[in-house]
């Protein structure tokens, strides 16, 4: 979210306590759209923040705002996920994690997860840079043995959205359904 500018025409930096604010406000949504889905009121977010209204809608216009603020954070700690997984020695290890991360990032945001979906493809620079993850975790993948030579990023890809599927048709708080298919499915692309 950008400051509004002063009166000048200047920007200035966000205050520390606006940006406390900000984070507050902003894991509140997150708690109340997992619970109640993007109907959510912004009183119920006031309350679970524990400011006022008033408070939210000088940094927020409405909850179009909070959920792009959401789908931002979204796509960044996707990103930081996939990198991280790119760290990891162990390249089974890494693309595991990685999705059992996205699994259950998924299963956090399922009540809100389509409100959030055409948002986060907005940011193509991010995007685009997980997707080179995704890319660099499958082939590690590959090399080391642990994918068949025929899977591809676009493999993994589809898995990760399909994934998301079976979240979405599962009962809320269960995830077993999710972490049983990613497992099937994984078996499937193994190496002989």
């Amino acid at each position: 979210m950008n400051p509004r500018p002063s009166p000048s025409g200047s920007r200035r930096a966000p205050r520390r306590d606006a940006l406390r604010n900000d984070a507050i406000v902003i894991n509140a949504a997150r708690a109340v759209f997992a619970e109640q889905g993007p109907q959510a009121s912004m009183e119920a977010i006031a309350s679970r923040a524990g400011l006022g209204v008033g408070t939210i809608y000088r940094r927020f216009a409405g909850k179009d705002a909070l959920l792009d603020a959401i789908a931002q954070l979204f796509v960044e700690e996707l990103d930081q996920a996939a990198a991280a997984a790119l760290k990891d020695p162990d390249p089974a290890a890494g693309l595991e994690g990685f999705l059992e991360f996205v699994g259950a990032f998924n299963a956090e945001k399922r009540r809100y997860a389509a409100a959030l979906t055409d948002r986060a493809s907005s940011d193509g620079e991010v995007s685009a840079r997980t997707a080179d993850s995704v890319r660099q975790l499958t082939q590690k993948a590959v090399d080391a043995g642990y994918l068949a030579q025929h899977v591809t990023a676009d493999d993994i890809k589809a898995l990760i959205v399909a994934t998301r599927g079976v979240v979405a048709a599962s009962p809320d708080g269960d995830d077993a359904p999710w972490r049983r298919f990613l497992r099937i499915h994984l078996a499937g692309l193994r190496a002989g």
